[in-house]
């Protein structure tokens, strides 16, 4: 089954995320806005049919679309440690149009095609222009979004073509944010340095100087070869807020031991090197710290505390510049003995590069108050190159009729890179972390040179891919794909398929294929720590590679390959005027890839991670690693329905597009899944999607209404099951017309019953965001 949605179906929405865009226009397509998800939240992870984004291939104009720099720690569901492709460089002015193939296809495309393809496919227009531009803001009065965009069709001689498209964007944040209950008792106690209203923020991150420009290029050669081209360029700034920082709890900040009379006191640094200071001990009674104690560390040199400069306590900023960019060349022709060919290589980079503001590292408290409050973190990039070349040609058999034959050759490689960051940002003083202080610029450390450098995952293929008319009314295919790895050994995937057309009106269809998904790069060697809200406490999480040896004590083993198994049956038919189509598809992926739940540390294990070389060891909570987890079914149904009519003098459509689904880990290891983290997979997304659109066209006036249900799924907002609960089914309405609107009505998600705890008001996970309505004005100028 194929899904083809048009260009102009992206450009009439609000958004221009492409996400986003994508999200609203297919069913069983979802994604969350991934608030405070540190690098998630610059490219937020997707589902296709309830499986993560490394689940489906992206293809742009039919070839293979690289990785995204960033992988998927917080957050996420099923998505959490997905490293896919970044939608959000492709602007959708640039598109022709989407092919969305709701089927395993490892058998003809390789690696990452278990639960489909997406295909973007760019405008080819030799003449012609389009320019846009969008402004809009939320109903609540923030959030405002400017966007102005054009296409350009130029020939290229006057035997091809060039395309070209660009989009730029600004987006201010918003907040749908409440007051934590320990930042109001400090209000409440006092203290008028805690920020106002939140202290800490749930919302879209700010985005700006977000840039994007496209290249699709094509050339006769004469005797019908064509040579083309195609390529993007991107970058983007984006922003936003992480977890507050109490001045009197934060671990290895502020909070201090406990005296033996249970009053909790504030941690104060002896800054002497040979603990000689005999600093006062700062007591906080019904959240005041006392006054003469912290007047005395003031005065003396020798002594400091962190509350010195953050009364209130702080929240860090966590941002990042995105860059993206890609280039795809290729000649295709036909030969003498009838075969197509088509020979390409493409090379694409994607680069995540972090910093963090309002912030300290403790290891700096020697600098007392002029201690550094803004680091630049490090970076991940990501490369991919692909060479291809395939052949194709048409038989006619006396048995099997028209048969049509392809194969074709991959070499593929693909390298993971991380950058360590500013010295500031990992930087040890012996006297302070002997003492207990966190290690590395709070809430995101830089990555240290150890965990710098580069590694690759390298593939060839072979693939075979047969489709045969055997009568007028039976379709039959198959294909076979061989792939080795340098890394992971060899693969081989098979595929079969079946069309029958059973009446004038009435076909069947079904097919059976394996797939696969090797590690990324990324997935094997990351090292990385991240802040999570849990039982109300901040907890720094260590996520390492499984070679690394306090993973292995853990349990941790070599990644391999995951294997999967896609079956799929349905039907279409006509009735009148009316096309519908409805298939069944079921998923079954052995050996899956995603990060463990968290592993406390103990004393022992910290003592032998310092003997293994890692010097933060002291500052870790708690680990995990990525290891083959788990066997996940995922299964379901999708319906697609049109309906064209004529309606007061115009041309009217209706579309229904639905899909339910299923997620169940059949199999898995409760230490490395806790129960929190199983519900998160299995429901972490809704269990339905139902959107009816209404299109109308009369002249050059065009009307378009459409319906958007979303059923029930299960949201863990700190990470914590004690305080998840499962939002109620919502529907969201889009209207356009000269003045548009999307959630037109202004639907929230359902209010987290535990929003006191973290602040968080809605659902962290909502697949419609929890921004409330949006509406926006739009001016397009064509000339054809």
């Amino acid at each position: 089954p194929v899904d083809v949605i048009g260009g102009d179906d992206f450009l009439a929405h609000g958004d221009s995320d492409m996400d986003s865009l994508v999200a609203a226009l297919v069913p069983s397509y979802n994604v969350a806005q991934e608030p405070i998800s540190d690098a998630a939240t610059f490219i937020r992870p997707a589902t296709l049919r309830s499986l993560p984004p490394d689940a489906t291939l992206v293809l742009l104009n039919g070839k293979r679309r690289h990785r995204a720099a960033v992988i998927a720690l917080l957050g996420a569901g099923i998505s959490g440690g997905s490293q896919g492709p970044d939608l959000s460089a492709i602007p959708a002015i640039a598109l022709d149009r989407l092919e969305v193939l709701r089927d395993g296809a490892s058998a003809q495309y390789g690696s990452d095609a278990i639960a489909g393809i997406m295909n973007f496919v760019l405008r080819e227009d030799a003449q012609g222009s389009v320019a846009e531009v969008k402004w809009g803001r939320h109903f609540e009065g923030d959030g405002d979004a400017l966007t102005i965009a054009g296409n350009v069709g130029l020939p290229l001689t006057d035997a091809g073509f060039a395309n070209l498209s660009f989009e730029w964007k600004e987006s201010d944040p918003t907040s749908r944010s409440a007051q934590r209950a320990d930042a109001q008792a400090l209000i409440d106690a006092g203290n008028s340095q805690v920020r106002q209203p939140a202290a800490q923020i749930w919302g879209s991150p700010e985005i700006s100087g977000d840039f994007k420009l496209v290249g699709n290029f094509g050339l006769n050669l004469g005797n019908g070869a064509e040579a083309y081209a195609f390529g993007n360029w991107s970058e983007r700034q984006v922003e936003g807020g992480f977890y507050y920082r109490n001045p009197h709890t934060r671990a290895g900040v502020f909070e201090g031991p406990v005296l033996e009379d249970g009053t909790p006191t504030v941690k104060v640094a002896d800054l002497t090197g040979d603990l000689s200071g005999n600093c006062p001990v700062v007591r906080v009674v019904d959240n005041v710290p006392d006054a003469a104690a912290l007047t005395a560390i003031r005065s003396d040199q020798n002594c400091y505390s962190l509350i010195e400069k953050f009364p209130g306590g702080f929240t860090p900023q966590f941002g990042g510049f995105v860059h993206d960019l890609s280039l795809v060349g290729g000649v295709r022709s036909t030969l003498d003995s009838g075969w197509y060919y088509d020979l390409s290589a493409s090379v694409g980079r994607s680069n995540a590069q972090f910093y963090i503001y309002n912030t300290i590292n403790p290891q700096l408290l020697s600098l007392r108050n002029d201690i550094p409050v803004y680091y630049d973190a490090g970076a991940y990039t990501e490369t991919d190159r692909v060479l291809n070349f395939d052949l194709a040609k048409p038989f006619d058999s006396a048995t099997f009729g028209a048969v049509n034959v392809a194969v074709g050759l991959e070499y593929r490689d693909e390298t993971f890179r991380i950058d360590n960051g500013e010295l500031n940002s990992f930087i040890i003083d012996p006297n302070l972390e002997a003492q207990g202080f966190q290690i590395g610029s709070n809430g995101f450390p830089g990555f240290r040179p150890g965990d710098a450098g580069e590694n690759t995952v390298r593939a060839v293929a072979a693939y075979i891919d047969i489709e045969s008319n055997v009568s007028e009314n039976l379709l039959l295919g198959a294909a076979l794909r061989y792939e080795n790895y340098a890394d992971f050994g060899n693969t081989l995937d098979g595929k079969v398929a079946v069309r029958l057309q059973v009446a004038d009106n009435i076909a069947v269809r079904g097919a059976v294929s394996t797939g696969f998904r090797v590690p990324t790069a990324g997935q094997a060697n990351l090292r990385n720590v991240t802040t999570e809200f849990n039982m109300g406490r901040l907890a720094d999480i260590a996520t390492l590679p499984p070679t690394n040896p306090i993973a292995e004590q853990k349990g941790a083993r070599a990644l391999t390959p995951e294997e999967s198994v896609n079956t799929t049956a349905g039907v279409v038919f006509n009735a009148g005027r009316m096309d519908v189509t409805m298939d069944y598809y079921r998923i079954v992926i052995e050996d899956r890839i995603s990060f463990t739940s968290r592993f406390n540390l103990t004393s022992a294990d910290v003592h032998t991670l310092l003997n293994a070389g890692v010097s933060d060891a002291s500052s870790f909570t708690a680990v995990r690693f990525f290891s083959n987890l788990q066997t996940v079914e995922a299964s379901g149904i999708d319906v697609v329905a049109a309906l064209p009519f004529e309606l007061a003098g115009g041309v009217s459509g209706l579309t229904l597009a639905a899909n339910w689904s299923d997620v169940e880990l059949t199999k898995f290891n409760p230490d490395f899944t806790s129960d929190n983290r199983r519900r998160q997979i299995e429901q972490g997304r809704p269990d339905s999607r139902f959107t009816l659109t209404w299109n109308h066209t009369q002249g050059k006036w065009r009307l378009m209404a459409r319906a958007r249900h979303y059923g029930e799924y299960y949201d863990a907002p700190t990470n914590d099951g004690d305080v998840a609960f499962y939002p109620d089914p919502s529907v969201l309405f889009d209207v356009e017309v000269s003045v548009d609107a999307t959630d037109a009505f202004d639907e929230y998600p359902s209010t987290n019953p535990h929003g006191e705890v973290a602040g968080l008001v809605y659902p962290e996970q909502s697949p419609f965001g929890f921004n409330g309505g949006f509406y926006y004005f739009r001016a397009q100028w064509r000339v054809e």
